[in-house]
């Protein structure tokens, strides 16, 4: 029934697969792209320089605030100022976002931005991001020249640094229905550049249109810049998918749906505190700028708007698999474990199994695991691990990157203390509770089952996480290590896989673990995946211990068809057993018969 579920499956997988899409990328326009580079580098050095340690809500941030509302209004453009209060740094400040719009002669709005603040160990913050504030400045003064169909947003944010909070508070404030496209410049002058670097993530199982990454190298091909764009591996957008972390400037525009794209120049990133004007490069911001401004225009000339952010996924410049085909292939993966879970719910029902008494057992073994999320969250009530004021936390913040070491070994010790105490009293309680290992192995299978369908519900992609254990559980048997603790386990491959990944994507390194802490404690990771997680992982343990445990029959996990060509002969030599008792019975009987006279 396993083998035969899968064929169905991949039958799907393969119909799926052929229901492919056209990215739909916007054709070049066709337009002379002029850009001036001069001026832009006086307006990068007069940032850094004059303007220096502008972290957010500071005397600097707001003073280059002021100073961005006058080169707008120089251009010609009406510029707003819109103040907003939040939470930097466990402070109350208020913060400025700065924006001006060039209308345009039809519908629709493109919207660029870029985020004016740094971090608090930066200095000058000349490339990370001065030079995509002075490259904003030069696009707003190229376009307000020249006519275009949609009107264009000059949009210069604050708080990105702290996770994007200028963009969210946008996003809250304008909306998202009328914005065809949106384009965050940041890093646009980086020394010795290896090509143009592209996120397209958000928080949310959501990824920028394959349109959009397309239209970046077809705009270095029309402006013949000598540079190469870093387009996402298949394997990028699914775990991004699956996994939402993206807290880039784009994030917000990505989570509402609006296609959104970060451009930045790829190559060694200096640390903040080098991060000046003698360390950035006038010919990458001119590559950046001029593949921009044909992006744009390119976006402009185009009828229509095109798709919006979503779940497709680019497998080739010319062909997309849309979200709805990858859902469906993930969805039709759960049809092996309903159908084993199924049959060994049949099997338990035919032996008159008692099934209460597992689901009691399982209860009672996952008890530890609420107690350890518990105290993580209780952990956040106090004060015992840090707060953003975002949920978007980028990874190369403060918080992110300088790990409190003692407090979470204090919050290790805890749980650890925590867990041994709750799994002694569990034990305590299980002694009372006598199960069957059929029962055992069904509920475990059915509170996988019951997880997929969940996963499914809340972010259909995550069932990649599930895969593994709805591939493996299935195939565990009673027995030696490798026959039943080894696949459960196995199953559980996708998380530490998800965790090398981001640690090396993000380049966070070893200091992931706190970066997912962060995540979690901060909610950015929901509750309910937090507790799903923690039924995964005792429903682990409950499954590989019933497996592992002797005197467990190896046809516990038998499928019916299996069954009947195994049950004929044991049925044979009990109906012998039974007919050699009752002859005995017989015989006995008769003797008591012939003895009786004599005794009287």
């Amino acid at each position: 029934m396993y083998r035969t579920a899968w064929v169905a499956a991949l039958v799907v997988v393969v119909v799926g697969l052929f229901i492919l899409g056209r990215p739909g990328t916007p054709a070049p326009s066709g337009l002379p792209v002029a850009f001036d580079a001069a001026k832009a580098s006086r307006d990068l050095r007069a940032i850094a320089e004059e303007y220096p340690q502008r972290v957010a809500g500071s005397d600097a941030d707001n003073s280059l605030a002021v100073w961005i509302h006058d080169q707008l209004r120089r251009i010609g453009l009406e510029p707003r100022v819109e103040s907003f209060p939040a939470t930097i740094d466990g402070k109350q400040v208020a913060l400025q976002n700065v924006w001006a719009v060039s209308p345009g002669t039809g519908s629709g709005t493109i919207l660029m931005l870029a985020n004016r603040d740094v971090s608090t160990v930066a200095t000058q913050g000349a490339n990370d991001n001065a030079s995509g504030v002075a490259t904003l400045l030069s696009l707003a003064r190229t376009f307000s020249a020249t006519a275009h169909s949609r009107s264009i947003i000059f949009l210069f944010t604050t708080g990105d640094a702290a996770g994007a909070t200028g963009a969210r508070r946008f996003v809250e404030d304008y909306g998202s229905d009328d914005l065809n496209a949106a384009i965050a410049l940041r890093r646009t002058a980086t020394r010795e550049s290896t090509g143009i670097s592209l996120d397209g993530w958000s928080a949310a199982p959501r990824i920028a249109p394959p349109w959009l990454w397309q239209l970046v190298p077809a705009s270095v091909t029309r402006v013949r810049a000598k540079t190469t764009a870093h387009l996402p591996a298949i394997a990028d957008q699914v775990i991004r998918l699956a996994v939402p972390a993206g807290s880039g400037a784009e994030a917000p525009f990505v989570a509402a749906g609006v296609p959104a794209i970060s451009v930045s120049a790829a190559g060694a990133e200096v640390p903040p505190a080098q991060d000046t004007v003698d360390n950035v490069s006038e010919h990458t911001l001119t590559q950046i700028s001029t593949t921009v401004v044909e992006m744009v225009n390119a976006i402009d000339a185009t009828a229509g708007t095109g798709a919006r952010s979503g779940g497709t996924i680019s497998l080739t410049p010319e062909r997309t698999l849309p979200g709805a085909s990858l859902t469906l292939i993930f969805a039709v993966t759960l049809l092996p474990l309903g159908t084993v879970t199924v049959d060994l719910l049949a099997h338990c029902l035919r032996a008159k199994v008692r099934l209460r008494p597992a689901f009691i057992r399982a209860a009672l073994h996952l008890a530890p695991w609420m107690l350890v999320v518990a105290i993580v969250y209780l952990a956040n009530l106090v004060g015992l691990l840090p707060r953003s004021p975002s949920a978007i936390i980028p990874p190369d913040s403060p918080i992110a990157m300088s790990p409190l070491y003692l407090r979470a070994l204090i919050l290790l010790a805890v749980l650890v203390v925590a867990y041994v105490y709750a799994v002694a009293v569990e034990r305590r309680l299980k002694r009372g509770v006598t199960t069957d290992p059929r029962a055992t192995i069904f509920a475990a299978h059915a509170a996988l089952l019951a997880i997929a369908v969940l996963t499914l519900l809340l972010n259909p992609y995550a069932i990649l996480v599930v895969l593994p254990a709805a591939i493996f559980w299935p195939l565990a048997r009673p027995g030696g290590w490798a026959r039943s603790v080894l696949p459960v386990y196995l199953g559980l491959a996708m998380l530490p896989v998800a965790l090398v990944y981001y640690a090396a994507r993000l380049d966070v390194g070893w200091k992931i673990w706190w970066y997912f802490l962060v995540l979690l404690e901060n909610h950015t990771i929901p509750a309910i995946v937090v507790l799903i997680g923690a039924v995964l992982f005792s429903t682990a343990g409950i499954l590989a211990h019933s497996l592992h445990e002797r005197g467990l029959p190896a046809s516990a996990l038998a499928s019916s068809a299996e069954r009947p060509a195994r049950r004929e002969p044991r049925a044979e030599t009990e109906m012998a057993a039974v007919t050699e008792v009752e002859l005995r019975r017989t015989r006995n009987r008769t003797r008591e018969r012939q003895r009786g006279p004599l005794r009287r």
